[in-house]
């Protein structure tokens, strides 16, 4: 058997990372952790159940409520496919606002730990992304990618997810949202998006300007290089 290890893939939002991080779990044979999932589930029940995701202690009390499970590529709350619907902009903003309380940071990284431990004691190559993946959820990560791209890069990546979805939104909107976001994500108190990933270990990629399979082809070269495959 195969000895396994983690590999941490942070960043802003929209730099690529969902598509990056399960492209490279599967060429890899490896088992992909979107640990952003888990509070996009979080925030999806509060809307399902109608609490207000800037209430904190209603949150906490859903907690107890919400069931996660990852198959390949798809996430799974409460053993409901939700793969798509966590990608809307309701549940992606209330990720970010719902992830500044640290209780339910501290309940989704247990569970995010829990899930790569027994994943890499099966001799699997997790391959984990979100905002402190690195730094909070797998610090002995072997590898660690900060991926990121400017802002108005992010924001057309993000305007055309919406497109896809069939959604009209004004680019405008979605970079100032994207500021936004990058505001919340760096300045909250608890296990913030990292300001100085490469002080923290981190190999940062910035991929404004490179493909998918260029950023992809970066990132093995890398694992090559370290002789981690």
């Amino acid at each position: 058997m195969r000895e396994g290890f983690a590999i941490a893939i942070d960043g802003p939002v929209a730099a690529g990372k969902g598509t990056l991080a399960s492209k490279l779990a599967e060429e890899l044979h490896g088992f992909y952790l979107y640990t952003g999932a888990m509070y996009r589930c979080l925030a999806l029940e509060c809307i399902n159940r109608g609490v207000a995701i800037d209430d904190e202690a209603a949150v906490e009390q859903v907690l107890p409520f919400v069931s996660i499970r990852f198959e390949g590529t798809k996430t799974f709350l409460n053993d409901v496919d939700v793969t798509e619907r966590i990608q809307a902009s309701d549940a992606a903003n209330g990720a970010s606002v719902v992830s500044v309380d640290p209780k339910v940071r501290e309940d989704a990284v247990r569970k995010q730990q829990a899930i790569a431990k027994k994943a890499i004691r099966k001799g699997e190559i997790v391959v984990a992304e979100g905002r402190d993946t690195g730094t909070r959820v797998l610090p002995d990560a072997k590898l660690k990618i900060y991926l990121t791209a400017t802002p108005e890069v992010r924001a057309k990546r993000r305007l055309a997810q919406f497109v896809n979805q069939g959604r009209q939104v004004d680019y405008e909107h979605v970079l100032a949202e994207v500021q936004e976001r990058d505001e919340r994500d760096k300045g909250r108190e608890t296990d913030p998006l990292p300001s100085n990933p490469e002080d923290l270990g981190y190999v940062i990629l910035d991929d404004s300007q490179m493909s998918e399979e260029e950023t992809l082809g970066v990132i093995k070269k890398e694992l090559q290089r370290r002789e981690l495959v």
